[in-house]
């Protein structure tokens, strides 16, 4: 299957997610007003801003495979990471919002419906377990990871809801709704983070995930013909786009010898890291013997290290 034709699978999913998420948000805010079960009424909210999030998504899930042009000449890639970033940025504020909610409920526990909010925690288990599936097949991209995020995270706040409407079915405690509201606002908090600081080191360009300079340098000094490495730069176009730029010491020989080890780079690059878009700037030396090392940008000149 080639990555459009996934493009168009995981599209179709969202449409479909988009469709469900707003009919069961306006579910979850009439039962749970209803019901007085703000573990529904939060659940609602977090949905609802799963909405907005689900079109940025779409949106970038139809450009990052635009081909690059003139004015984007690495292509469209990160706005699939910008998606992620802003997604994890509104779920933020969502659990905060609930457990406020919560901390109100615990001082003034209303009676809560159980049986209204178990069947309708039921409803969404069923639809939000369904779309995680839907999507679970496309997790390498970091926007469908964070969408995929989003929806599992509901399932398994559908699940707390449904545990949480059978306890107080037996224990007739309302106090146990908002303590499950609390830790879904843990949960989608969590989940936030994480996705934050991946999509953000994307865009800050920093290292990939995964990925060490040492071991990068290590591969490339163990390509016959290089004698240094120094001012290497990693950093990832998307977030299974990554990209190298260093500078390495060869002896002084012909252009086509040189291609050559750079080929056997580039190779040794793509196959153990990932990396498929690389930048090697040749440096000959006349130097005599045998020397192979690493010097970091922040070693003084002539260092060896």
């Amino acid at each position: 299957m080639t990555p459009f034709e996934g493009s168009r699978r995981a599209l179709r999913a969202l449409e479909i997610a988009i469709a469900a998420t707003v009919a069961l948000v306006g579910i979850e805010f009439v039962v749970g007003v209803i019901a007085h079960s703000l573990a529904l009424i939060g659940d609602g909210w977090h949905n609802l801003a799963d909405v907005p999030a689900l079109a940025f998504s779409w949106t970038a899930l139809a450009w990052q495979h635009k081909p690059p042009d003139r004015r984007k000449t690495f292509g469209y890639g990160r706005a699939g990471v910008l998606a992620a970033f802003v997604n994890a940025l509104i779920l933020l504020p969502v659990a905060v919002m609930i457990c406020y909610g919560g901390y109100e409920r615990i001082v003034h526990p209303p009676a809560v419906n159980s049986w209204l909010m178990t069947g309708v925690g039921v409803l969404a288990l069923v639809i939000n377990a369904g779309i995680s599936l839907a999507l679970g097949r496309e997790r390498g991209d970091l926007n469908l990871r964070a969408v995929f995020v989003h929806f599992l995270g509901d399932a398994l706040s559908n699940l707390g809801i449904i545990a949480g409407g059978i306890l107080i079915l037996l224990t007739h405690q309302p106090r146990i709704d908002p303590i499950i509201a609390f830790l879904i606002a843990g949960m989608i908090a969590w989940n936030a983070v994480g996705i934050l600081a991946e999509s953000g080191n994307i865009l800050l360009e920093g290292m990939p995930k995964g990925v060490k300079l040492e071991a990068i340098a290590r591969a490339i000094l163990a390509v016959p013909g290089v004698r240094e490495v120094h001012d290497i730069h990693v950093w990832s176009l998307a977030s299974q786009s990554h990209a190298l730029s260093c500078h390495v010491h060869i002896l002084d020989m012909s252009t086509s010898a040189s291609e050559q080890i750079a080929h056997q780079i580039r190779e040794t690059l793509a196959d153990h890291f990932g990396i498929n878009h690389s930048t090697i700037q040749f440096e000959h030396t006349h130097a005599p013997g045998d020397f192979h090392h690493y010097m970091p940008e922040t070693a003084p000149a002539g260092e060896k290290k």
